[in-house]
């Protein structure tokens, strides 16, 4: 008999356990975060850069010629080699002059990837319009595209 009641306590002690530890609260202040995190992905934003190769580089316009040029000759030539690595193996890459030159840039290149659909030239500095927000990936993506300007074509 004691052994009876000691298993039918142990059992009920058992599942109000369960219930209280895999209970998930929901209260108010959750669902309205939810709401405002959907809010946030239906704001338009707009984001500037030059693109080149499927990618947006983020940045303000370069103001003098010089600047634009060794820009445009580094993006055109280096850009792929430069995204595709990872880790500098040799003492020679260290020392190549499209990685010096991209680490000494004011602001380091963050690449977005862009699908080119707009009739987009290398070199072309955009201003795009999407929703949705920017992807935390490698490259950042991002959401809806609803409007590609181009800023300022290149000569």
């Amino acid at each position: 008999m004691k052994k009876g009641i000691f298993l039918i306590i142990t059992i009920v002690l058992f599942s109000i356990m369960v219930l209280i530890f895999f209970k998930v609260p929901v209260d108010q202040a959750d669902e309205n975060e939810e709401d405002s995190i959907d809010i946030i992905d239906d704001e338009e934003s707009t984001l500037q850069g030059y693109y080149f190769n499927g990618y947006i580089d983020m940045r303000k316009p370069f103001e003098s010629f010089d600047e634009v040029t060794t820009y445009m000759y580094y993006m055109n030539n280096y850009l792929k080699e430069y995204l595709n690595q990872t880790v500098l193996t040799d003492d020679k890459k260290e020392d190549e002059d499209y990685v010096h030159y991209f680490n000494q840039l004011e602001d380091s290149i963050y690449p977005i990837s862009f699908q080119n659909k707009y009739d987009l030239n290398n070199g072309d500095y955009v201003k795009v319009t999407y929703k949705g927000g920017i992807k935390e990936s490698y490259p950042a993506q991002i959401g809806e595209i609803i409007d590609v300007e181009v800023m300022d074509l290149k000569d």
